[in-house]
């Protein structure tokens, strides 16, 4: 995995890094806020979509926690050091000495992107979520915290998850059901709860 083609393609990608303001803030940005773009973009949308949306958002959730699951069984029996690790780079921002290989960030990403496109075939959220996923890996590894064998490890990571995850779509119907419907019942009390307000004067 630490083959020259994979610490060439970091330099070319990395090149420059460090230098230029505007990119490394992005790379920062984009390589440390991926994640949380995908939480509050989850979070949002389950206010404004129906049950099946929702039962879409709650698996493509779950498939990404697969992911990140595969990722725990990899770590556990190879361990890969990060660029820095190596001397190659001094990252953009702190990360602790952890395996490299894959990336939990991008492969968690790829995993509820994958699957919002090719599961459920949710383009609208699919694709925009994608398309983050893409800059969140660029950023990580330009930012110095991954090579990008890494992020070839976490997209076929991701693949698999979408396949674990439809394996699973069954059984976990009836826990996802009931999600929704504690949700809804909450939602609903707090709308009531809201309406019954007295008015600020």
């Amino acid at each position: 995995m630490e083959s020259s083609l994979n610490i060439e393609i970091f330099k070319w990608i990395h090149a420059g890094a460090g230098t230029r303001p505007v990119v490394d803030g992005m790379a920062v940005f984009f390589g440390e806020g991926g994640p949380y773009f995908l939480a509050v973009l989850f979070a949002v949308l389950w206010f404004f979509v129906d049950e099946n949306k929702k039962t879409a958002l709650l698996e493509a959730t779950e498939a990404a926690i697969i992911g990140l699951l595969v990722n725990q069984l990899i770590g556990l029996l190879y361990f890969h050091p990060r660029p820095y690790m190596i001397g190659l780079f001094t990252p953009l921002f702190a990360h602790g000495p952890e395996t490299s290989f894959p990336s939990d960030h991008a492969t968690l990403m790829f995993a509820a992107a994958f699957y919002l496109l090719f599961a459920r075939r949710w383009a609208a959220c699919g694709i925009p979520l994608l398309a983050v996923t893409l800059l969140t890996a660029w950023g990580r590894v330009y930012s110095g915290v991954h090579f990008p064998f890494d992020m070839a490890g976490s997209l076929a990571v991701g693949v698999i998850s979408v396949g674990l995850m439809h394996l699973a779509e069954k059984p976990l119907n009836p826990l996802n059901k009931r999600l929704i419907r504690i949700s809804d019942q909450w939602t609903d009390r707090l709308a009531r709860m809201q309406k019954g307000a007295p008015k600020e004067k």
